[in-house]
């Protein structure tokens, strides 16, 4: 649905936002039939400066059966968490990893491939997700990544991982060892996937789209059919081997084992012809893992905080400092919790490592990891982002994420809805927003799901706080219906008082 956001005049002429509000309910049915584009703004019968709340709130919402997202709020610290639940087999959701782009490198370009959430969610038809392991700018996942069984990247010595399949979870660390062999004895592949430095190679499967080396390097370019997987074997054939290259493009049915340096002579013994073998093994993983993703430390095991961020290689800074953080965990039920808590904000610190350990542990996982945060932290619906991240609220160009699946609630087609509330606002203000449907009826909370991007942030009651001055986009989502308004954040006493009634 197109979120622009524009009014229409009594006339029926389009306008903009600025140009005309309808005022009050009553107004909203008896233009009910001169409305026809949803996302239109209600002049507000009702503002509500310094709004009184309680310091700690939550809600939870139900997406579609299977899937519920949840709102904390604790103005004290203050911290606010997004989170969604996950129920595997409850309805017709389920999960997997993806990359950027569906692939690891993509266009050369500033991002490398990389792309915001929203973006990966709107190319594959996905209902929600959160930002999944941290990466260099070249835009490969530094961990591990498996997706539908197929290894795309291999785990981060001593970090943790996060697999799960069927009936089954894990989290901890994963050792894979990655071999090739021709005839003689097995030599090691360090690297899958992952641009190639100076005396180094690296094995680069069709999931990669080219094989990248920082110096020039030998290629083998190898015919296969068959996917690698986290344990097993891939039989191939040598094609060509290539001297002095630094990227090659990967085609569907082959993959490219690439050696730079010390390690050219390696490759350069490879003929077109030979016969190749590549043998992955992963220790602690079960044969039940589908699907992983990296990032770290461990945070609970067992349904215990057990914490230890030096072990994997994390300094103090980044686990003792408020950031912004991403999580994902699994409870005794199976359920998975994936978590975003907003951070270097006005309206929300962040969490330490223990802080968001702890987190996870109250929501009930039994295991759980950290995944990327800072401004990778993104929680999304659809196209919108509900948590804000922290680069001023605009979401950053990530590598890979862990997407939620489903049928998306069906917009009712003869529905109009209308968003609530005052044109612009103060910085420091409060104020509340309503949707409103073609009846002049006010449409539950349970039923939208809010989210403010811009110079203000929004609770799931519709309470919306001005941060600094600047615009600011309104979204609700109701029942897979989305709808958009920009207002105004004015500088502090710039705004007139408002107009006694009297």
């Amino acid at each position: 649905m197109n979120p622009q956001i524009t009014a229409h005049h009594q006339n029926g002429a389009s306008g903009t936002l600025n140009r005309q509000f309808f005022g009050g309910a009553k107004s909203v049915a008896k233009q009910k039939n001169r409305i026809n584009l949803k996302g239109v703004i209600l002049l507000a019968a009702f503002t509500f400066p310094g709004i009184l709340t309680a310091q700690s709130q939550s809600w939870e919402k139900l997406i579609t059966p299977g899937l519920t997202y949840r709102m904390e709020i604790d103005l004290g610290l203050p911290r606010v968490i997004h989170a969604y639940r996950y129920t595997p087999g409850s309805g017709k959701v389920y999960s997997r990893p993806e990359l950027a782009g569906q692939s690891i490198y993509g266009p050369n370009d500033v991002t490398k491939g990389r792309q915001p959430i929203t973006t990966t969610i709107r190319e594959t038809g996905a209902l929600a997700g959160i930002n999944a392991d941290f990466f260099p700018w070249s835009g490969d996942p530094i961990g591990l990544m498996i997706r539908s069984g197929e290894m795309l990247s291999l785990p981060y010595p001593n970090r943790a991982s996060f697999a799960w399949g069927a009936n089954y979870t894990y989290a901890g660390p994963v050792t894979t060892t990655l071999t090739y062999s021709s005839g003689v004895a097995a030599k090691p592949i360090p690297n899958l996937n992952q641009d190639l430095g100076d005396n180094q190679i690296g094995l680069f499967t069709s999931s990669a789209l080219m094989a990248k080396s920082s110096v020039i390097g030998n290629y083998a370019l190898i015919a296969t059919d068959q996917t690698l997987k986290f344990n097993g074997k891939v039989t191939g054939r040598v094609e060509l081997v290539t001297p002095d290259l630094t990227v090659a493009d990967i085609k569907p049915g082959q993959m490219i084992l690439a050696g730079t340096g010390n390690k050219k002579g390696d490759i350069a013994a490879l003929k077109p012809g030979d016969t190749i073998t590549i043998t992955s093994k992963s220790t602690q993983l079960s044969e039940k893992a589908v699907h992983a993703v990296g990032g770290g430390p461990l945070l609970v095991s067992k349904g215990n905080v057990v914490m230890n961020a030096k072990r994997e290689n994390f300094s103090d800074s980044f686990s003792l400092t408020m950031h912004p953080r991403t999580a994902i965990g699994a409870t005794k039920e199976g359920d998975l919790w994936l978590v975003v808590i907003d951070g270097r904000q006005p309206m929300s610190r962040g969490s330490s490592l223990d802080e968001l350990a702890r987190v996870m542990q109250r929501l009930g996982c039994q295991e759980a990891i950290n995944l990327d945060g800072g401004g990778s932290s993104t929680l999304a619906l659809g196209s919108i982002p509900l948590n804000r991240p922290s680069d001023s609220g605009v979401e950053r160009a990530i590598c890979n994420s862990v997407l939620l699946f489903g049928e998306m609630p069906v917009p009712d087609p003869n529905a109009i809805y209308v968003i609530k509330g005052v044109p612009n606002i103060e910085e420091g203000q409060s104020a509340t927003y309503a949707v409103i449907n073609q009846l002049g009826e006010r449409v539950p909370l349970n039923d939208v799901i809010w989210a403010a991007q811009g110079s203000a942030w929004i609770d799931q009651s519709g309470v919306l706080r001005a941060l600094t001055a600047g615009p600011a986009v309104i979204s609700a989502w109701i029942k897979g219906s989305v709808i958009s308004v920009q207002i105004d954040v004015k500088a502090r006493g710039t705004t007139p008082p408002p107009k006694s009634n009297g």
